[in-house]
């Protein structure tokens, strides 16, 4: 089901959704082991942003904006896009830029390394131009390492593309559309253009391979992709416009025989607060498609924002069910969790903190199941326990002062042991090295 986070990444509001991360993670991971990265160690993240953009942090995850999905023409673009990006993380372009920001820094580019920092961070060559202003040659350098970064990781998309045979010519004509924004003003080019500079020439390697490896329309039907592939992609688009278009928009699709429209009605009016509405369509989805482990996450949150825990409970517990073993659980334990917590007796919190431990392994940098683990532990009594895992989410949310109060409390609760005394005291280190 969807959690809403701010995201320290990007500064964003970020969707987590198990059905649209599974999905996309679907597209990536079988390109990812081909491109030497760990396979099981790849993250995506989608932000809530309407503009067209995709962008890399770090080693291992992958931002994309929820308007890129919305807005791809067909599933083999966003494959290509996410192809590109697993470009960028083979070829260590994220670890590469630092050592740019490092040689700016030593000749005294102020402004090279601002903008290098934005452009790391998904913000660009438009970026890139402002901040550097007059500084012309530390521009160029900035940009040349841009465009070369660009290149490799289109030639690690077409790779990573053919090897699972994606066609290419879908990518050749994103970059081709891209392209005709170069004469429209910054404020009406689209987020991927500026921050993926030259798609008139990368246009034209994807088209120029395409038609090598007769990726053309005459020998489309090959390509097509399968009645599974496509029904996954619709749905996970209907979902992302659910909760991002405005509600009333997404009421407008008053098609009561088609799928996609009763999920985009469904979540509109989860969001309108109609909770009997929105079961009513669940309900009839759960009917339609039994095995559906996603519905039933979504029921589960609707009965659980209706004050029925017990039914709840029945409904995540369906869902994580039918899960397939390939998916990573944490947010429907997590949910699982909650709806435990709600309940309140002795048995419901006993139940709940194993699933919450679980999701806490499983989402180890998500804040909020640190504190649904928190107050779970305390109202079992656990303070000690309660007091370090809430040490930790403070500390990842820069609250330093707040994380060593509550170590030092469970440093010297009488009744911590000698494990939790000493996890009190890393954290303490942690503050103050």
């Amino acid at each position: 089901m969807l959690n809403i986070a701010i995201s320290t990444h990007a500064s964003a509001n970020m969707i987590r959704d198990t059905e649209i991360e599974h999905f996309l993670l679907s597209l990536a991971r079988p390109m990812a082991a081909t491109a030497g990265l760990d396979a099981n160690q790849l993250q995506i993240r989608v932000i809530i942003d309407p503009r067209f953009n995709a962008f890399v942090t770090g080693e291992n995850t992958i931002f994309i904006h929820s308007g890129m999905i919305i807005e791809a023409e067909n599933v083999y673009e966003v494959a290509g896009v996410l192809a590109h990006e697993m470009g960028h993380l083979a070829s260590g372009h994220v670890p590469s830029r630092s050592e740019v920001i490092d040689q700016a820094m030593m000749t005294a580019m102020f402004g090279a390394v601002a903008a290098i920092a934005l452009s790391a961070s998904g913000h660009g060559e438009a970026a890139i131009g402002t901040v550097l202003g007059s500084n012309d040659q530390a521009r160029r350098k900035v940009l040349k390492q841009s465009r070369q970064d660009e290149s490799e990781a289109d030639q690690w998309a077409i790779k990573l593309m053919d090897a699972h045979d994606y066609p290419i010519l879908p990518m050749a004509q994103m970059m081709a559309k891209m392209a005709k924004q170069r004469l429209l003003p910054v404020s009406r080019q689209s987020d991927y253009y500026q921050t993926h500079p030259g798609a008139a020439e990368r246009s034209s390697v994807f088209l120029d391979h395409a038609k090598t490896k007769s990726h053309t329309d005459a020998n489309a039907t090959h390509h097509q992709p399968s009645d599974a592939l496509i029904h996954q992609f619709e749905q996970v688009r209907a979902k992302m416009r659910g909760w991002t278009d405005a509600p009333s928009q997404s009421l407008l699709h008053t098609d009561s025989t088609d799928t996609n429209s009763k999920y985009l009605r469904a979540i509109a009016l989860y969001r309108l607060s109609d909770l009997e509405g929105t079961l009513a369509l669940m309900d009839q989805l759960i009917a339609n498609d039994p095995a559906n482990p996603f519905y039933y996450e979504f029921k589960g949150e609707i009965l659980l924002s209706s004050g029925r825990p017990d039914a709840a409970i029945t409904a995540f517990e369906m869902g994580l069910k039918q899960l397939d073993a390939d998916v990573n659980t944490g947010q429907i334990k997590l949910s699982l969790g909650r709806a435990l917590m709600h309940k309140g007796d002795a048995d419901s919190l006993n139940r709940a903190i194993p699933l919450l431990e679980e999701a806490n392994q499983l989402e180890p940098d998500w804040a909020f199941v640190k504190h649904q683990l928190g107050i779970t532990y305390g109202r079992a009594g656990r303070v000690t326990d309660a007091d370090l895992v809430l040490s930790e989410r403070a500390l990842m949310l820069g609250n330093d002062s707040l994380a060593k109060q509550l170590a030092l409390r469970a440093k010297n609760n009488p009744d911590a042991t000698v494990i939790q005394k000493q996890l009190a005291l890393d954290i303490i280190a942690q503050i103050d090295q």
